[in-house]
């Protein structure tokens, strides 16, 4: 079963080295038929030359450096590496070493259960181990509420923006045409879609290291387009129920 994990990278020249690293070498010993797709979310420092340099160097296979000249989030990044992934199994993952290598060893093991169709890490789970400040903590939770008011959720998911996720390569081809968001709600409009067409779908432990950086989404000012963009998902959704109504003639 062949991995493709998209790295979506924007100003992480600092810690993409340790991501590589580390997530090369716990996928050579657990899923060795892998690839690692880094998307440069816009060249705007040297991240690019930093990551092909020590490829090079180092004569490492299984990695893929893409990208393009504009920032364009989080979101675009995600559907531009998907686009390009060549494996049965695709996810995503971000560029920082935050998140604990083991909640990846969690989402492998879950995804390769011949009923599940994705890997959902969520902080709520019951094994989870995770510490946030309250400022964080509140946006993150606000969130999650928003998301659960206003989209199609899969029933069993009660998080969302945890930085890494698996599916299936069926699963992707179906839900990424109908993929709008550019931004870091690409979380939302990914799990609303799946909730419409209702994969299964196993959710598994998150671990965050104690010792990280700040989130790049962890600001009032990411947070609050994060929530123009899940109210634009909702709409969408209200058109299309409409929209599938008047064509089954169960309009008035």
């Amino acid at each position: 079963m062949k991995l493709s994990l998209v790295i979506p990278t924007y100003k992480k020249q600092r810690e993409v080295l340790d991501q590589l690293e580390r997530l090369y070498g716990f996928l050579s010993r657990k899923n060795p038929n892998f690839e690692l797709i880094f998307v440069i979310d816009g060249y705007v420092d040297n991240t690019k030359d930093i990551l092909e340099k020590y490829v090079k160097e180092n004569r490492l296979k299984k990695i893929s450096i893409i990208g393009y000249k504009e920032n364009r989030g989080k979101g675009y990044a995600v559907r531009y590496g998907m686009k390009r992934a060549k494996g049965d199994i695709i996810g995503f993952v971000d560029a920082d070493t935050d998140i604990q290598i083991r909640t990846l060893g969690y989402a492998l093991k879950a995804i390769k259960r011949d009923s599940v169709m994705a890997v959902i890490p969520s902080k709520l789970h019951k094994d989870s181990n995770v510490e946030m400040k309250l400022g964080r903590k509140i946006l993150s939770y606000g969130l999650i509420l928003a998301n659960r008011i206003f989209l199609n959720l899969p029933k069993n998911v009660n998080d969302v923006g945890c930085g890494l996720k698996l599916f299936r390569k069926e699963l992707v081809e179906r839900i990424l045409p109908r993929l709008k968001v550019n931004g870091f709600a690409i979380d939302s409009d990914i799990l609303n879609e799946i909730g419409r067409v209702g994969y299964n779908i196993a959710i598994t432990p998150f671990f965050l290291n104690k010792n990280r950086s700040e989130s790049t989404s962890a600001n009032i000012k990411e947070t609050s387009k994060m929530l123009k963009d899940i109210f634009s998902i909702a709409v969408s959704n209200r058109v299309l129920v409409n929209r599938n109504k008047e064509l089954l003639g169960l309009e008035k």
